[in-house]
């Protein structure tokens, strides 16, 4: 895995819109798990824009998503795969997220909550441990946990999907959030603009208020 004769890759391509009805490129990255992390994160990378807002005079610029959310969901996808299985690592990049799909379930006994709670069961120990010892995880268990903080603030969060022979990771683009300055009306407005359904749990999660505040609201 980690030589230039290794027989898996990963596949990464960009669709147009939301489905998967149109391709705008793709690419295929073989040989070592290292190098194909260094170049399928580049490729990732171009996908990732940057937006300007002004505070001021101050020109602030925001990605389309965390960096430290996409350089997760890679390596894990790298580090925690089944490579018993010959498939490749998939990455599809849309106009509104990007979704990391990795062969191989959760480790038996593990469910996605015990993940988020930060509990780590590696399938590949010797590939978890020599990416530590490289300095590309910082420690074990920790990686969902962290993309969910860096999504904190936001709208839309995170989807991890695991099914029986594959893990899917989706990280929905930046762009809803809601301002402290905003009225009320405009902070619901902003929820209806981010989310197919809404609920009444939304609107009080999302704007911080009780139960009768928010069916207020939505009336």
């Amino acid at each position: 895995l980690l030589s230039d004769q290794c027989e898996h890759s990963i596949k990464c391509a960009v669709y147009e819109g939301t489905g998967k009805t149109k391709f705008k490129t793709r690419k295929e990255y073989n040989g070592s798990i290292l190098k194909q992390m260094t170049e399928a994160y580049e490729f990732i990378s171009l996908s990732n824009n940057l937006n300007s807002t002004f505070d001021g005079l101050k020109r602030v610029e925001h990605p389309d998503y965390p960096e430290f959310a996409l350089r997760e969901a890679l390596i894990n996808s790298i580090v925690h795969r089944d490579y018993d299985y010959s498939g490749s690592i998939i990455v599809n990049i849309f106009d509104d997220r990007i979704e990391f799909v990795s062969l191989g379930g959760l480790v038996k006994g593990i469910t996605i909550d015990d993940i988020k709670n930060g509990i780590s069961q590696s399938r590949n120990i010797i590939i978890a441990n020599i990416f530590y010892r490289l300095k590309l995880i910082e420690s074990y268990g920790t990686g969902i946990k962290r993309i969910v903080e860096t999504y904190q603030d936001q709208l839309l969060q995170p989807v991890f999907n695991p099914a029986t022979a594959s893990f899917a990771v989706t990280l929905p683009k930046m762009i809803n959030k809601i301002d402290d300055n905003m009225s009320d009306r405009d902070k619901v407005l902003t929820v209806f603009n981010a989310k197919d359904k809404v609920t009444r749990k939304d609107i009080e999660t999302h704007l911080k208020c009780s139960k009768s505040v928010a069916v207020k609201l939505l009336n």
